[in-house]
């Protein structure tokens, strides 16, 4: 492999995994830690019995996709590889193929799977599926592998804002909420949709359980536990946010009340597809009351995740340490049957008490 081939390679598809090391965790648990090889064999047949349902595949492939086309444009920017646009240098073969090792690298996992459900598709005849399956791959690689290679020849290409916009912005007055809202959304836009797909999946999936077994409340509080500390990576953009992108938030004239209640508006909105399904999902043996007490119990997650990054300045990477080491024993609480308001009560206890200490204090490593 050509040096500059491999150098662009650890650069983003090295990094790209470790920077998603939690989310590949969790998606590895939940493919291979509740379903074995048969159950894999049976959907894969499923996804390829027809075109239309060969389409939900192709879905989570394109969400996927945008997940790596935004990390590159953002990654390519950073100061520190500032180096990789001397890439187009070496001519446009030599860049396209470091381009399209890289997009190939990123998407293995699309690829991995699109390939086993060829094989599938071959198995049982489909041949128009595996046309189907094969051009979608081969277009999002390529895609990927120009939009990587357009981003490292036009760096520093203007970008303006539609005239719609620009309209809202002049006639209309954007609330904290909303400011912060379209600042995370905005910060990392794949990470987060294909996070909020890969949840409310499983969402729906352990509603489905109800159907063949008798589960208590335990297993629904459980699923919510799961849920809200995947979303905790939107408490950490969001204080990234407010302190690393918007200098100016700590230093306006709000209380402390009014800066809590902007973040559980923000959070609200940014978890309303879980709520929503959450609600629509409600199996029928469970109360309405439990319902109420996840929902309570996730958003006080959230402030306690909010509170404990005011301790001290933490990577992305021990922030999910931690989120996985609580989410644990959260999990052990809900599952030994300590009562759910119990636990959110702590939560809102100790999320305020770091805030307090902690808010104005705060500074980031240099």
């Amino acid at each position: 492999m050509n040096i500059h081939v491999r150098i662009l390679s650890r650069t983003l598809t090295a990094e790209y995994y470790r920077v998603n090391a939690m989310f590949f965790l969790v998606v590895l648990g939940l493919c291979f830690g509740f379903m074995s090889g048969i159950e894999h064999m049976a959907l894969a047949g499923f996804f390829v019995g027809s075109l239309w349902l060969t389409l939900i595949p192709i879905g989570v492939w394109v969400m996927y996709t945008l997940k790596v086309i935004t990390y590159n444009n953002i990654e390519v920017r950073a100061e520190r590889n500032r180096f990789v646009f001397s890439l187009p240098l070496l001519g446009r073969m030599r860049s396209t193929y470091g381009c399209l090792v890289v997009s190939i690298g990123q998407l293995a996992p699309a690829l991995a799977y699109g390939l086993f459900l060829i094989a599938m598709a071959f198995k049982l005849q489909q041949s128009l599926v595996v046309g189907v399956i094969a051009v979608t791959l081969i277009v999002l690689v390529a895609l990927t592998t120009m939009l990587l290679y357009r981003a490292l020849v036009f760096p520093a290409k203007e970008e303006n804002t539609s005239k719609p916009v620009r309209w809202l912005d002049r006639h209309f007055t954007k609330p904290g909420a909303w400011i912060l809202t379209e600042g995370i959304l905005r910060s990392q836009p794949g990470m987060i949709f294909m996070t909020k797909f890969v949840v409310c999946m499983l969402i729906y999936g352990t509603s489905q359980l109800y159907l063949y077994d008798a589960y208590d409340e335990r297993l629904y509080v459980m699923t919510a536990c799961v849920v809200f500390s995947a979303n905790l990576v939107l408490v950490y953009q969001y204080q990234r946010f407010e302190v690393a992108q918007l200098l100016l938030m700590r230093s306006l004239p709000l209380s402390f009340g009014r800066r809590i209640g902007t973040f559980v508006a923000t959070i609200i909105i940014l978890c309303f597809p879980e709520i929503a399904m959450l609600a629509t999902n409600l199996p029928s043996n469970i109360g309405v009351q439990f319902y109420l007490s996840a929902i309570s119990f996730g958003i006080s997650l959230a402030l306690f995740g909010y509170g404990a990054l005011y301790v001290r300045d933490a990577t992305f990477d021990d922030f999910t340490r931690w989120i996985f080491f609580v989410s644990m024993g959260l999990l052990l609480l809900i599952l030994f049957g300590v009562p759910v308001w119990a636990i959110a009560a702590a939560q809102v206890g100790l999320g305020i008490y770091l805030l307090y200490k902690h808010y104005y204090s705060f500074e980031l490593n240099t």
